[in-house]
């Protein structure tokens, strides 16, 4: 905080439109736009630039550091919080421009190195130190950062926020530099967080004289504004024997379309949904379960890969059973990714080359049986698969940075468990099977911005919440 003790010691002059008017113009290069010799890398805007205003005087702060924020709160007075500006970059990148933090007479302001700098410092102002790093050019994924000037002082703003300033009397002096607006990717709202609805095991529910299933998804659509979901995926087990009794299947696609047109959403194949589950629930006497597992004949006919829009890509042509989905929210990429139960390695293999290929995406990978009732990563191959849980957080899970979320059923009813990967992320798993007692469903909201992953279990059908199934974690780090 030696700059704002700086500050705090400089006489505050508040007659200094006439002239820096002029100034902010070639500070801010009004009317041209500098480019950058390549693109910038949209994963280097990984850092938090926050604002605060001084209301006395109208003076702003942006900085990296919260300290900083609550520092400049209790000892100077900008106690006008004004969140998350944009993300920029703490370090030198390809296609960055270092962003110097510049001081004249009560006034901080922002300027990209190069002339900006240069017509600021012949204006009187000093050069502090460089901010943070940013890019002088437009590219996919980012937005403009504008600076604004009122009675002597600066401000910077996104486009709404520009919009709303100019309004109430700041003048607009042409773009500053380019970033990640609002926290996350362009094009979202700002707000980083969202939910999503985990929706468990559901096979005692698909009978004709059972509303359960109907029923909540009525609940998700009715309630999917005030929730604020983004995405609902199903962990598997769908049906109790679907291959062998279609209108299992029949009723579960019908039922599934309210939710399908409120929301894109997607459904891990659990053993009950496969060619080796017969009437009653069990595996079929004879069968050879390591080949009837992979029969999805059924599941496939039902809910094709055409009913998903949002599909991006399959491990085999024309199979729901491997798929990877992709959605925005809280300001941030997410790929969901399916995978078969017991996957074979081949499939593992084709979920490593698109997690890796997704390197600024956030992954949820909705697998059915993965965590054991008593939340320990499941050993075996359950009797029907080629591999196990175990296999899969060795080969896949714990190898990606930016795999994040983990989802399962299959067995018990609730558990969590949090990992460290290779790479030192947290991977929050999350156990959620039920077995259809009521009709119970998890939202899991997410806060890009905290870090955070918490849940609540509820049961609309029977309006019952199970506070003991509540989760929260926290230590998250989402790919920006």
């Amino acid at each position: 905080m030696s700059v704002l003790r700086t500050a705090s010691r400089t006489r505050l002059f508040l007659s200094l439109a006439g002239v820096l008017l002029s100034v902010v113009a070639l500070v801010t290069g009004t009317g041209t736009r500098a480019s950058a010799a390549v693109d910038a890398e949209c994963a280097s805007f990984d850092s938090d630039l926050f604002q605060v205003v001084k209301p006395s005087t109208e003076a702003s702060l942006v900085t990296l550091s919260s300290v900083e924020v609550d520092s400049a709160a209790a000892l100077y007075g900008f106690t006008g919080d004004e969140g998350i500006l944009a993300d920029v970059a703490d370090s030198s990148g390809t296609g960055l421009t270092p962003v110097w933090r510049l001081y004249r007479w009560g006034d901080f302001m922002w300027a990209a190195e190069g002339p900006a700098v240069d017509a600021a410092v012949a204006a009187g102002y000093s050069k502090q130190f460089v901010a943070f790093y940013a890019s002088t050019a437009d590219a996919a994924c980012l937005e403009p950062v504008y600076q604004l000037t009122r009675d002597g002082k600066h401000r910077l703003a996104t486009t709404a926020g520009r919009d709303t300033l100019v309004a109430d009397g700041w003048v607009a002096e042409g773009v500053a530099f380019y970033a990640v607006v609002a926290g996350g990717a362009p094009g979202d709202d700002g707000d980083t967080t969202f939910s999503l609805a985990v929706i468990p095991d559901t096979q005692n529910e698909i009978t004709a004289s059972d509303s359960r299933f109907a029923n909540r998804v009525a609940w998700l659509v009715a309630n999917r504004e005030s929730l604020d979901l983004r995405y609902a995926m199903q962990v598997g087990d769908l049906t109790n024997w679907g291959a062998v009794d279609p209108a299992q299947f029949a009723r579960a696609a019908t039922e599934l379309q309210p939710l399908e047109q409120a929301m894109p959403w997607s459904g891990a194949i659990g053993n009950h949904d496969t060619a080796a589950v017969c009437a009653g629930g069990s595996a079929c006497p004879g069968a050879n379960t390591n080949v009837t597992v992979r029969d999805t004949t059924a599941y496939n006919r039902y809910l094709p890969v055409s009913r998903f829009p949002n599909v991006e890509g399959t491990f085999e042509a024309g199979k729901i059973d491997n798929a990877y989905q992709v959605f925005q929210a809280g300001g941030v990429d997410w790929l969901v990714l399916n995978l078969e139960l017991w996957p074979r390695v081949e499939a593992v293999g084709w979920a490593k080359s698109v997690v890796a290929s997704h390197p600024d995406h956030n992954v949820v990978v909705v697998t059915h049986a993965y965590l054991n009732a008593d939340g320990t990563i499941g050993g075996t191959n359950g009797g029907y698969g080629a591999t196990s849980p175990q296999y899969l957080f060795d080969n896949l899970i714990k190898v990606y940075p930016n795999i994040k979320i983990v989802l399962s059923g299959h067995v018990g009813t609730s558990a969590v468990r949090t990992d460290v990967g290779v790479n030192g992320n947290r991977i929050v798993s999350l156990l959620t099977s039920y077995h259809s007692w009521t009709n119970p469903v998890r939202i899991l909201e997410i806060d890009t911005a905290a870090g955070t992953a918490t849940s609540t279990v509820y049961a609309p059908y029977t309006d019952t919440d199970f506070p003991t199934d509540s989760t929260s974690t926290s230590g998250l780090s989402f790919v920006r």
